[in-house]
């Protein structure tokens, strides 16, 4: 069992450590209370590393980076989910599927990769680098390879825009609480909620959203889902959500 250490000293007497601590508490609320959806997070996480596990060799490797980054952004938009903290995991779930979108289009494209790696160069490259990797063209990609998970990834990156990854209506109105007296209306954000059904919510989007990334890679990786077993992992994944 996994045994934590004690704080250093000084922790949890400012604002910013103290507010570390209520995420982790309200992980653990979560963690306790919504079992079933934090179950199906666990299933996608694995699929996401038992496919690390199987890229020794691959002839996509450059397209493995965005995988590993696509992962790393998965697992920090459960965290966020976990805490309470809504918007912001929408943020990190856009990243999510924008690392598994420019993956394909980038083993799809391998010219482009020094485009992509030359983006500092100077103001041409990087004047390239916005030219080329617009958001309709990596989705015009992933249509050209596969309509529905195109389809998927979209609504879901609409999703990721309305919610959170933009300050939009959505992403301010889900934090927003008022408290009406005689005289005076109270506005609040909350940073980090407790509601069950913003929370539910958020597990499942994270939870669409890894199985989407997920089958954009399977696109790239193919051969190694086939012969490891993740292609029918990843269809069991997706059932419930």
């Amino acid at each position: 069992m996994l045994t934590l250490p004690e704080p250093p000293r000084c922790w949890g007497e400012d604002a910013i450590t103290g507010f570390i601590d209520n995420t982790r508490l309200n992980s653990f609320a979560t963690f306790a209370n919504l079992r079933a959806e934090y179950a199906k997070l666990a299933e996608i996480d694995s699929v996401f590393r038992k496919l690390v596990d199987n890229l020794n060799n691959t002839r996509d490797w450059f397209a493995a980076f965005f995988l590993l980054r696509a992962h790393s952004a998965f697992l920090a938009g459960v965290q966020l989910g976990m805490s309470g903290q809504a918007a912001e995991m929408y943020a990190s779930l856009r990243l999510c599927l924008e690392n598994g979108l420019y993956g394909l289009y980038l083993s799809r494209n391998p010219a482009s990769r020094e485009t992509w790696l030359r983006r500092h160069d100077d103001e041409a490259a990087k004047r390239r680098i916005r030219a080329e990797f617009t958001i309709r063209n990596l989705f015009d990609t992933l249509r050209g390879s596969d309509t529905n998970e195109a389809r998927i990834a979209e609504e879901l990156y609409e999703r990721c825009i309305d919610y959170g990854a933009h300050p939009n209506e959505r992403a301010l109105t889900q934090s927003l609480r008022t408290e009406t007296g005689p005289d005076v209306v109270n506005f609040q954000i909350i940073y980090q909620s407790d509601d069950p059904l913003v929370l539910r919510v958020c597990l499942r989007s994270a939870a669409q959203i890894g199985t989407a990334v997920l089958g954009i890679f399977r696109l790239v990786f193919r051969e190694r889902f086939d012969l490891t077993g993740l292609s029918d992992e990843l269809t069991r994944a997706r059932r419930g959500i």
